[in-house]
């Protein structure tokens, strides 16, 4: 993964990976406690990470390794149930040039997404029904 290390964004780049790996790290520990809360807020606070670095990466005109940080920002939103979210992400990743079996397992994950939120969406659908049907006179 070569930077130029001569841009003042590769050292912020550099940081805010770093975060974003703690944050991970800490999740997964969370995780193994049943500390189910605290691992979400983490899982969110990763994903950011992995946002930013994304556009940090546009910025510096590394489309492939500003995807692949979507990518790691979409797997944070699809563990939260926020398939929308990495439905979006996942669409902009697939916009990049990216190596053939990396974008099959893109598409796959987005394929799993879609469905999710698809799902997801009917169930809130219905339930609202369910809600506005009981509230009438």
């Amino acid at each position: 993964m070569p930077r130029s290390k001569g841009k003042p964004s590769a050292a912020l780049i550099d940081q805010i990976l770093g975060e974003a790996s703690w944050l991970l790290s800490h999740a997964q520990a969370l995780t193994d406690y049943g500390r189910l809360e605290e691992t979400a807020a983490e899982l969110a606070r990763a994903a950011a990470c992995e946002e930013q670095v994304a556009c940090l990466l546009d910025a510096d005109a590394q489309e492939r390794e500003a995807a692949i940080h979507r990518v790691s920002a979409a797997s944070c939103y699809e563990k939260l149930r926020q398939y929308p979210r990495a439905v979006t992400l996942l669409r902009a990743a697939l916009s990049a040039p990216l190596v053939d079996a990396y974008r099959a397992r893109v598409e796959q994950q987005l394929a799993h997404c879609l469905a999710q939120a698809h799902k997801d969406l009917r169930r809130a659908a219905k339930n609202g029904a369910r809600k506005q049907s009981s509230t009438v006179p």
